[in-house]
C-alpha cells in the first residue's frame, strides 16, 4: 500500500488527490493500493511549518479510500518526536525499514515521482498537470459534487445572458504573511487590467464575477467598463461552491493560486479562454504551473 498525504487548502488538496489518482492508475496492475491520509492535524515533521485547513475532498465523488488509523501506525515514526522514532527514520533513510517515506522537495514536474515503491508514505504538493493530464475525464467525475447545489437564480440568469468571466483575486495571507508574500508575490492591478482588456476585445457581451478574500480591496481598486459583481460574501457560498461557479463561467482570469487554477481546469467550455499570471512564483527556479494553452500575462 502507498499512502498519499492530503493537507492544506482546497486547491492543494485537489492537486494531491489528482496525483494520488494517477499513481493509483499506474499501480493497480501491480496489485498495489493507493490510499489517502486525510487527518486534519500535524502528523509529520514536514507538517510543522504548514497551515491547517479542513479536509474538503469528501464533498466530491472521490473514489480513493482513506487509510485507516491502524494502517497509518506503520508510519508513526514520521513525527520523529522520540529517540526510537528518530532511529527508525535513520533505518528508513538507509533502506533498512519496510515502511518507507517519500517527500517531494520541489514544485517542478518529475517523472520519477510516479515511480513510488510499495509500503511508502508520500508527502508533497505535486502541482503540475502532467502528473494527471491523461486522466482528465475521470477526474472531472471524481471532482463533481456529491450533493446537488442549487445555484442562486440571479447567478443563473447572468450565466445564461452573458459571457461571464471569473476573476480571482487572492490576498489574505499573500498580504499579511511575510513568508508567503516573499515566496508567492501577488498579481498586480495592471495584470487584471490587461487580462480584462484582452477578453473585452474578444467578447460580445462580457460580465465579470469577482471571487476574492478581500472584497473591500476589489471594490476600491478594480473598476472596469464592464458590468460585474463581487460574488464572495454576497451569497454565502462555500469554498467548493465558489470553485464550481468559477468552472461554470465562460472564461477565467486566475491568480497565482491553486484555488482558481482548479476553477479554470474544471471549466469544460470548449471555447474557454483562461488567463494566468506569467510569473507564478517569486522564486524563478520554480516553473509556472499554468496549462500550456492558457494565456500568460
Amino acid at each position: 500500500m502507498i499512502v498519499v498525504r492530503i493537507y492544506e487548502g482546497l486547491g492543494n488538496q485537489m492537486f494531491e488527490y489528482a496525483y494520488a489518482y494517477a499513481l493509483h492508475e499506474r499501480m493497480k496492475n501491480r496489485g498495489i493500493r493507493v490510499c489517502l491520509d486525510m487527518r486534519e492535524k500535524e502528523v509529520t515533521v514536514f507538517d510543522k511549518t504548514r497551515y491547517y485547513r479542513p479536509s474538503l475532498l469528501h464533498q466530491f465523488r472521490i473514489g480513493l479510500p482513506a487509510a485507516s488509523e491502524k494502517q497509518l501506525r506503520h508510519w508513526d515514526y514520521l513525527s520523529e518526536k522520540t529517540m526510537p522514532k528518530k532511529a527508525v527514520c535513520k533505518l528508513v533513510d538507509l533502506g533498512l525499514w519496510k515502511y518507507g517515506r517519500f517527500k517531494e522537495d520541489e514544485f517542478n514536474y518529475r517523472k520519477e515521482h510516479m515511480k513510488i515503491k510499495d509500503h511508502t508514505y508520500v508527502e508533497g504538493w505535486f502541482q503540475h498537470y502532467q502528473y494527471f493530464e491523461k486522466y482528465r475525464n475521470s477526474l472531472l467525475k471524481e471532482f463533481s459534487l456529491k450533493e446537488k447545489w442549487e445555484m442562486p437564480e440571479q447567478i443563473k440568469h447572468i450565466l445564461e445572458e452573458y459571457q461571464v468571466i471569473s476573476v480571482h483575486i487572492r490576498r489574505g495571507d499573500y498580504v499579511s504573511d511575510a513568508t508567503v508574500r516573499r515566496f508567492m508575490g501577488m498579481c498586480s492591478i495592471d495584470y487584471y487590467a490587461k487580462a480584462v482588456e484582452y477578453l473585452k476585445t474578444r467578447l460580445d457581451k462580457p460580465y465579470l464575477f469577482f471571487f476574492t478574500n478581500d472584497p473591500e480591496w476589489v471594490e476600491e481598486h478594480l473598476k472596469f467598463p464592464i458590468p460585474g459583481m463581487i460574488i464572495s460574501d454576497r451569497y454565502g457560498l462555500s469554498d467548493i461552491q465558489e470553485m464550481i461557479l468559477m468552472s461554470r463561467c465562460s472564461h477565467n482570469i486566475i491568480a497565482n493560486s491553486t484555488f482558481s487554477w482548479w476553477g479554470a481546469w474544471l471549466n469544460t467550455h470548449e471555447d474557454k479562454i483562461v488567463i494566468a499570471p506569467k510569473r507564478w512564483f517569486m522564486d524563478r527556479t520554480r516553473k509556472n504551473i499554468a496549462m500550456k494553452n492558457w494565456i500568460k500575462i
